[in-house]
Parts: structure tokens; sequence; C-alpha cells
């Protein structure tokens, strides 16, 4: 084994281990959020794990993640030995701190690029003695009378003018209001109190970790470079895929977006006038604008429980004339998801010519994947065309990339019947460097599936109705009228997607964020509910 692989697998341990000790401090974190005086033990016990990290962190030589977690330290610590008080201002500044470090740890390659005075400086500006010790100091020190002066005027406070030598003082971060139990804070005194400046986009549905290090810096050096960018550079990506997901490289196709790979399948698969396309009710709007643009007619079939995909239904309707049958996995907006057995059983029960299009771009937040995706059998179901991106696990929103994952001979027609040079080799560039960061992508699942299960929980013990999910996203309803909820969360400081668009006005979903958007978008909740 080579020096490379052991450091690889060294800093995989690393990541994960680091994640879970992460995970661990979040829970300490929210009990002592929860708790009218946080106990010193749990303060100590943060403390622990923290400096743990720090030992792991700095025998990688993991420099930015061992400081950052050297700063949360020291105020740990003088929060247990009581030289610093434990606010509210305070703990938001310490979760906002750990979900920071979250972000470096998946990023652990290319920690060291991380400017971490954005994350330390908040800190040290706690970590300094209260204003009554200061004054408690003052008090106690010897007082040199001076000559009588002059009466000055009176004012409310007494205030010392910085001389040119001495600089100007910091501000003192003053406790925020906090909420007597029972007690409803104002819009403004939330976002006071949670320190919300501008609206938090919950609608979206965007990697809460942002964007990896790898693909900005792929990004960058690719514009500093695309006058001399390979043209044909797409089969790296192809390799890369068909490695990733252990099949022929022959049966990937990529292109500029998922919906693209759609709109050349039903162009291809669909007579204009003739064909038509199954889908199911409240349904991606983008599907039907595919279908129409290929002069097909999309029919959307009434869902089954909790918004389920009517498989029986959909198979009962299909017929000679149905060019391909559309099925999101998990759905959108539901967050659903089907076990992979009963989509295959469903596609051996379809038309022969009919094409089984499984929408799988938010697969990777289903947990087991492997017992959702329809990839282990590709090579089963000659019909079968399924959809990927790298939009929401990679983080790639404003990169137009995705691809499909099909038979060898339909991949073989679809490529030769299009332009070609389909992509950017910008974009083909930052989907390989994404495909590379293994530790961003797990550490992405890996909060996203956390954080879907409080945020579900939470909103439950609000008596609100809660649809399963699968995805990076929940839908819901409130106990209170929709356009009621819709604005005053908006008052808060949070955008929620109210379903109109899909033809649901009393639903929300709301995106899966880290966990201090989570732990605020919950608190806002309640102090509306």
């Amino acid at each position: 084994m080579t020096t490379d692989s052991n450091e690889d697998i060294a800093l995989q341990h690393f990541v994960e281990q680091a994640l879970d000790k992460l995970d661990q401090i979040e829970n300490i974190l929210i009990k002592m959020e929860n708790s009218t005086s946080p106990c010193t033990a749990s303060v100590a016990q943060v403390y622990g794990i923290l400096v743990s990290l720090k030992e792991s962190a700095s025998l990688l030589e993991l420099t930015s993640i061992s400081m950052v977690a050297d700063k949360l330290g020291k105020v740990l610590d003088q929060i247990y030995k009581n030289e610093v008080e434990l606010t509210n201002d305070l703990l938001n500044i310490i979760i906002d701190s750990f979900d920071k470090l979250n972000e470096i740890v998946s990023n652990a390659t290319l920690s060291n690029d991380y400017d971490i005075r954005i994350i330390t400086l908040p800190l040290e500006m706690y970590a300094k003695p209260s204003a009554a010790q200061v004054t408690k100091e003052v008090e106690t020190a010897p007082q040199i009378q001076p000559n009588p002066a002059p009466k000055p005027e009176p004012v409310a406070e007494t205030q010392v003018e910085p001389t040119a030598t001495e600089p100007e003082p910091e501000p003192e971060l003053k406790p925020a209001v906090k909420a007597k139990p029972g007690k409803r804070l104002t819009p403004t005194a939330f976002r006071k109190n949670y320190g919300i400046k501008k609206d938090i986009d919950l609608a979206s549905n965007s990697n809460p970790l942002g964007i990896s290090k790898a693909v900005s810096n792929a990004i960058i050096n690719m514009a500093n470079n695309c006058c001399a960018s390979e043209i044909n550079s797409d089969d790296s990506l192809k390799f890369g895929l068909a490695k990733r997901h252990d099949v022929p490289e022959e049966c990937v196709l990529t292109a500029g977006g998922a919906v693209e790979i759609l709109d050349l399948t039903l162009r291809l698969s669909a007579t204009p006038g003739i064909d038509h396309v199954l889908s199911y009710e409240h349904g991606l709007p983008e599907y039907s604008s595919v279908a129409a643009l290929c002069g097909a007619e999309l029919l959307r079939l009434p869902r089954g429980r909790n918004f389920s995909p009517p498989l029986d239904q959909l198979v009962n309707t299909a017929n000679d004339n149905t060019a391909a049958v559309i099925i999101g996995n998990p759905d959108v907006p539901s967050g659903y998801g089907l076990p992979a057995e009963e989509l295959a059983t469903m596609a051996n029960l379809l038309p022969k010519r009919t094409l089984l299009i499984v929408d799988e771009r938010y697969i990777e937040f289903a947990w087991p994947e492997d017992d959702y995706s329809m990839i282990c059998f590709l090579d089963k179901i000659p019909n079968l065309v399924i959809l990927r991106s790298f939009t929401w696990s990679f983080g790639l929103k404003g990169v137009r990339l995705g691809y499909a994952l099909m038979n060898k001979e339909r991949a073989q027609r679809f490529e030769e019947s299009r332009l070609p040079y389909p992509i950017s080799p910008l974009n083909v560039e930052a989907g390989l460097a994404a495909l590379n960061h293994n530790e961003f992508y797990y550490s992405t699942i890996a909060l996203i599936i956390r954080g879907r299960e409080r945020v579900q929980k939470g909103l439950e013990d609000l008596g609100c109705t809660v649809y399963p999910s699968q995805s990076n996203f929940i839908m819901f309803s409130a106990p209170i009228a929709a356009k009621e909820l819709h604005t005053r969360m908006q008052e808060h400081g949070f955008k929620l997607l109210k379903l109109d668009e899909f033809g649901l006005p009393d639903l929300f979903t709301v995106s899966i964020g880290n966990n201090s958007r989570n732990r605020m978008f919950l608190a806002a909740m309640k102090n509306i509910l």
C-alpha cells in the first residue's frame, strides 16, 4: 500500500470520526439551549470532545480545523470557570461556529484554504471578562485622587474618551432578549435574538455546506486556462461516473442537466400527436413542459396515500401509445421514497415499448440508498432510464450538469442523435472535482439525514402534519392557515416554499439546512405556533 493510500484512509477515518464528534456536540448544545440553567458537566463534555477533535486534526496537520477547535475550547473553558456568561447570543455564536467547523471538516483536504478569522473573531470578542468583572476589578484597584477640577455638566453615564495611543474599545455584546416560557417574541425581537440580518432561504434545497473547495478551485483553474481546455473532456467524467456506480462506461450519458436528457429521451421515444406520457398529479411542472415541447401530452393520475406514486394505476393505464412513465424517486414535492423492488415489479408489467424514466436527482439522501436506487436493475430492465444530477448532493446548483444511466444500445443511440460537445469543459471539470472529493459528499449526506430526523420530529411536536421524506426537504402542513404562516415566517426572517405551483396551496416544503438553520427554523415555528 502506498503512502498516499495510507493518507487517504487516515483522512477518511478522521472525517468519519470528526462528523460523529460534531454530532455528539450538537446533541449536547441542543440540550443546553433548552435548559434554563445549563449544567457545567455539559460544557465540560463538549470541551472534552473538542480537545479530542483538535488532537486528531493536529496529527494530520489540519491546522485550520485544529485552530478553530482550540478557539471554541477556550471559550467553553471560560464558560466552565464562570469567566464568561453563557448568554443566548454566545450560544448562537458557538452553534454557528460548529456549523462552520463542520464545513471545514467536509473539506478536510483543503481545510487550510479557509480564512478561519471569520469563524474565530466572534468567539474572540466573547472570550473576554464580562463587564461586571471589569467593574469589580476597577473598584478593587488603588484609587488616585486627582486635583479638584471644574464640575462638568451632568451626563447619563460616565464615558472614557480614547486617547490617540489607546485603541477604541470593542462594542459590548449584550445578552439577547430571551423569551420566557409561554411568551412569544415579536418578529423583530426574534431576528435580534438569533442575529438574523437577511432572510434565510429554506425554499431552494441548496447544499447546507455550500460548495466543495475542490470544486471552486477547479472552476477558478478552468477560468484561468479555458483557452486551452480539452473539447472531449466529458469522456473522463463518464469514466468517473461509471466507476462510482460500478456500471459500464457505455451506459452513461452526460448532459447539461437531467432535464436536457429527459427532453432528448422523449424526443426520440414519443411520436408527436399520437403518443402520451404518464405521471401523477402534483409533480414537477417541468415534466409537462418537456412533454409538450416534444409533442406528447402528459397525463397525470391521482396519487395514493401519503402522496405515494400510484404504481398500479400507472400500469393499468399504460397502453401501446404510452411512450414513457415518469416517476420521481424520491418524489418532488413530497419527498416520498419508493423501494426499488416495487419499481422493478412495475417496470416488468409495462408495455414492451414504454420507457420507465426514474428521476433520481435526490436519491443520495434516501437511506439506505441501495434500497431505493434502480441502478442494481439497470442490466435487468431494458426499458429503464435513470436521471441523476450534481445539483443537490454535490452542491453544484449553479453548474448545469446531469447524467443518465441506461442500457448500452439506448445510450449509444441517444449519443448519436444530438449535437456534439453537449457540456462545457468548465462544467466537466467541476463535476470531476466533485466526484473526487468524497469527504464533502459524505459530510453532506450525513448532515442532511441527521437534520431531516430532527426537523421532522420538531414539526410533529408542534402539531404539524409531516409527510415521510427520503430527500433533503420535508413537506408539511401547519395547524394555522398556510398564508398566515408564510407571512409570519417571512417576518421572522425565513423563506419557505409554499406549494401553490404544485396545486397544493395548504402545504409547504422546508429545505434541511445546517444545524444552526434547522434550530432557528424550529424556534421560529415554535414562536409562531
